[in-house]
């Protein structure tokens, strides 16, 4: 008898802190979703901001044609210093004051999420306005999406270290700012949320999930209480896509690959030539400046984020021919290349959609001519050659077609969408070319040559589906010494690994990595845990 009151004890004690943990966990949740709201709110406000002001200088940027038409010729000529010492004065700041801040800065963040950086949030902040305002103003093909997402996470950072939030937490408001950010920029809060998951790799948990959509709908909030609540782009055509034409949405998708791809090797290439160069970075931005400025003069859609350009893309108001059309597309892809690689603030994707919209119109000015009755319009072709260019170079099929389906409205689209992206996906897997963000962070974690000597870091590490570590045993894992795997959270649940653990899909680990760990090291652990 005493044996049995002593069991029914154990067990409502057992059941009682089990209903204790699921109250804290569910306060945990609460506090954090109320966060990100803050961080959701916080970025959106910075995105907006930065839109205003970037809204002001295409403003007068887009007068500079017709102004140089009725002034002459020698204008351009005049503006060309002045555009070269904005980008001088671009680049210098961005050295001087956070370094981290030049590029579009997903890769920073990605290297933040895996505690192989940390964030500066003040300077980041300031230096990604100021400097990135100057590289626009000086003309050079850069987005703004980049620096408002970049912006996000930073402004993320600070809140969570101000609120004593937990370091897992911390990083879940990260990500959401992150998301918020991309979210406010394109007024598209599903496609920030799948940029999350997608891109930054977070896990899907509850706590991950609810955190980034809380974020981006107070982001979107936010943005449209003043730029209102209408599409960022209108399509000319809202007619959906027939069976017949599949194919040639397959096509298209499949060759929008092949322009992603390539703007990667050539973008990594011109990077290392950079480097590699005598020339001071800062006469790197001073050139591009300088033509950047003859360009908002001669060729003003071809530059900025080219948002103009996807617009009149989409509306069917290009009406160049095709040649024209063509050398439009190659001198943005050019001269987005060339603005990237001076290193100031500046994202990469409103280029990239840009570009995908100018093949995708070409795409469709030509088989309007060849096969009318199979290929459908060349705005339609547009938003195919946007998810296409976007899949092949980022890998971000998702957050491509729903960010396009958010920004047309046109929901129709979202199957022919689906499978260009998918055919421009597949393309790109099968030639193993690398993901941009993913390249970037690699190259710019071997340019550091970071120093791990006498310091130990903790990591968190998504375990991919399909990864080289998925059902092994931590006792088979092999790799270096100091390299400890000390928890393990699956769905929810808190395991404490010993050598016969079986690590699972989806799996969250907590890794200490010790001093003696070389960065190829650590490298070559992260690389395993993703999937193929």
């Amino acid at each position: 008898m005493l044996s049995w009151f002593a069991k029914r004890l154990a067990l409502i004690s057992m059941a009682s802190h089990h209903q204790k943990r699921k109250t804290l966990q569910r306060q945990s949740r609460r506090y954090t979703f109320a966060m990100s709201a803050l961080v959701g709110g916080a970025a959106g406000l910075l995105a907006v901001v930065y839109q205003v002001s970037v809204a002001l200088l295409e403003h007068w940027e887009t007068r500079l044609p017709a102004l140089t038409a009725w002034v002459g010729g020698w204008l351009p000529w005049l503006l060309a210093p002045v555009g070269g010492a904005l980008g001088w004065l671009a680049v210098r700041l961005t050295k001087r004051f956070a370094p981290n801040a030049g590029g579009s800065g997903i890769p920073n963040v990605k290297a933040v999420l895996l505690g192989l950086r940390q964030f500066q949030p003040a300077p980041l902040v300031i230096t990604k306005l100021g400097a990135g305002l100057l590289a626009l103003a000086a003309g050079m093909s850069l987005g703004r999406e980049g620096p408002t997402i970049h912006i996000g996470a930073a402004c993320a950072a600070w809140l969570g270290v101000r609120l004593n939030a937990p370091a897992r937490t911390q990083k879940n408001l990260i990500a959401a700012g992150a998301g918020a950010g991309l979210a406010a920029a394109f007024n598209a809060p599903l496609a920030g949320f799948i940029f999350i998951m997608e891109e930054l790799r977070r896990e899907m948990s509850r706590l991950t999930y609810g955190s980034a959509l809380v974020s981006t709908v107070a982001a979107v909030a936010v943005a449209r209480m003043y730029f209102g609540q209408s599409s960022a782009f209108g399509l000319n055509d809202g007619s959906p896509v027939a069976l017949k034409c599949l194919p040639v949405v397959l096509l298209v998708g499949l060759l929008s690959a092949l322009w992603g791809m390539a703007f990667n090797r050539l973008l990594l290439g011109l990077l290392d030539k950079r480097d590699r160069s005598r020339l001071p970075t800062e006469l790197w931005g001073f050139l591009v400046g300088a033509v950047g400025a003859l360009m908002l003069c001669w060729w003003n859609p071809l530059t900025g984020g080219g948002h103009l350009l996807t617009h009149q893309a989409l509306r069917g108001e290009l009406h160049p021919g095709a040649w024209l059309l063509l050398a439009m597309l190659v001198v943005k892809f050019f001269f987005t290349l060339f603005s990237y690689a001076t290193g100031v603030p500046g994202g990469l994707f409103g280029p990239l959609l840009s570009l995908g919209a100018l093949w995708g119109a070409l795409c469709g000015v030509l088989l309007a001519d060849w096969i009318p009755a199979w290929s459908p319009s060349p705005e339609v072709l547009a938003t195919i050659g946007m998810a296409g260019v976007l899949a092949g170079s980022v890998r971000a099929p998702l957050t491509g077609v729903v960010l396009i389906v958010e920004m047309t409205g046109q929901y129709h689209l979202l199957y022919a969408l689906l499978l260009g992206a998918w055919a421009a996906y597949s393309l790109a897997e099968f030639l193993e070319d690398e993901p941009i963000y993913e390249a970037l962070l690699r190259r710019d974690l071997k340019k550091a040559r970071m120093d791990w000597k006498h310091e130990t870091r903790v990591l968190e590490v998504l375990l991919e589906p399909a990864s080289e570590l998925e059902h092994k045993s931590l006792a088979r894992l092999g790799g270096p010494g100091e390299l400890l795997i000390a928890l393990i959270d699956r769905d929810g649940e808190i395991v404490v690994p010993h050598g016969t653990t079986c690590l699972q899909a989806g799996d969250m680990l907590t890794v200490l990595v010790g001093g003696s760990v070389s960065e190829q090291e650590l490298i070559g652990f992260l690389e395993r845990a993703k999937g193929p």
